[in-house]
């Protein structure tokens, strides 16, 4: 009996010594990423903080979503998008209207009459479309 006391002391001790001390808390960042068609937003979201768009190069919230690829430079953004004006067949844009989709579908469609200076092909074995670029 006196042996189960001692124990019941103990682990009450236990437990108050253990109440005393501060919790122990990792405090995590996590980062949302919304890719859109047209544009793109990144924000932070950290404990205690509330949540914050991250700013691009130019101070802006939101980015273009657009790619140019011209020969050993790849640009994204705006940077991509001044490009664009004078050089319009390396510049990438509304792509993710095009994922997963197969040639003869009507966003395909409407991409290549919105974009004439893209040639979008076939791809047999995926059964996808594809740019065909000459870079």
């Amino acid at each position: 009996l006196i042996m189960g006391v001692w124990v019941q002391m103990l682990v009450a001790l236990t437990f108050l010594i253990l109440a005393l001390f501060p919790p122990f808390t990792v405090t995590v960042a996590v980062m949302s990423v919304d890719l859109g068609s047209e544009w793109m937003k990144m924000a932070i979201v950290k404990p205690g903080v509330p949540m914050e768009i991250v700013l691009n190069r130019e101070s802006r919230r939101k980015t273009p979503t657009a790619v140019c690829l011209k020969e050993n430079e790849r640009l994204f953004g705006d940077s991509a998008l001044g490009v664009s004006v004078k050089n319009p067949k390396t510049v990438y844009r509304h792509l993710q209207s095009l994922l997963g989709k197969r040639h003869d579908n009507l966003q395909v469609k409407i991409y290549q009459k919105r974009f004439p200076e893209h040639q979008l092909q076939d791809d047999p074995v995926r059964g996808t479309v594809y740019f065909n670029s000459s870079l």
